[in-house]
């Protein structure tokens, strides 16, 4: 398990203007004693914003896929053909080699998570435009107990190596059951609203808005505790080996 909040980590700049704290990224054998380097298969997982009123440059990579979620604020996509308004919620789901714009239309900071995917040459994607999705638009299910779970994608809208993203809610007092994982998966909890207690394993953390949780391995099991009057949620992503 490993646990950080992302005003632990060191800002860097990606397109052109958005500004990046990264939380994880993916573990190889140059890195392997950096801070945050503990994820066995997506690349990379960070915080971002962008400045009232400022437009990212146009970027595009050959080599990786781009998820971008909102998380607070409001913007403007731009992608091809594609000019579409987002909003808290919305997740983007960026194909390699599509040149994109990401504008901030109004006077408070844009909010978002990047997760970055990269591919091989003989990757074959199942998507060449960019989808957009509020996770509201899913229909709610229910797992582990207490799990309020809104999926927003999976595998067949084209995630290449994320087996899942969805936004997880957790209702006030509410304990799910324990669940364990083995050391090969990659799955992480991030906080949005609200915070509760994450057991894992032996250890315990009292989980924040900007705090992330990678759970795997978990021994004999994880279970993050709403123990508090106000419901929490999450963002969640996973990769199950």
């Amino acid at each position: 398990m490993q646990m950080r909040h992302w005003l632990q980590c060191p800002s860097t700049i990606t397109h052109g203007n958005i500004i990046k704290r990264e939380i994880f990224s993916k573990k190889t054998p140059d890195i392997s004693g950096n801070e945050g380097a503990i994820l066995n298969h997506i690349d990379s997982f960070s915080r971002c914003y962008l400045e009232p009123r400022i437009s990212s440059i146009p970027t595009s990579f050959d080599d990786r896929q781009l998820i971008f979620y909102i998380v607070g604020g409001k913007g403007l996509f731009e992608a091809g053909d594609m000019k579409r308004e987002v909003q808290e919620g919305d997740g983007i789901i960026v194909p390699p080699g599509l040149s994109h714009i990401l504008t901030n239309t109004v006077t408070i900071p844009l909010e978002l998570l990047i997760l970055e995917e990269t591919i091989s040459e003989e990757t074959e994607l199942v998507r060449q435009e960019a989808i957009i999705r509020n996770y509201r638009e899913k229909p709610l299910s229910q797992g582990h107990w207490t799990h309020l779970v809104h999926p927003l994608f999976g595998k067949d809208d084209g995630l290449i190596k994320t087996h899942a993203i969805l936004v997880v809610r957790i209702e006030a007092m509410q304990t799910p059951d324990t669940h364990g994982h083995g050391s090969n998966i990659d799955e992480v909890w991030y906080m949005l609203e609200g915070n509760g207690i994450h057991v894992v394993g032996r250890d315990v953390y009292r989980q924040r808005p900007g705090g992330a949780v990678s759970v795997a391995p978990s021994n004999p099991g994880h279970s993050l505790i709403n123990d508090t009057e106000e419901p929490l949620v999450t963002f969640y992503f996973a990769n199950y080996g």
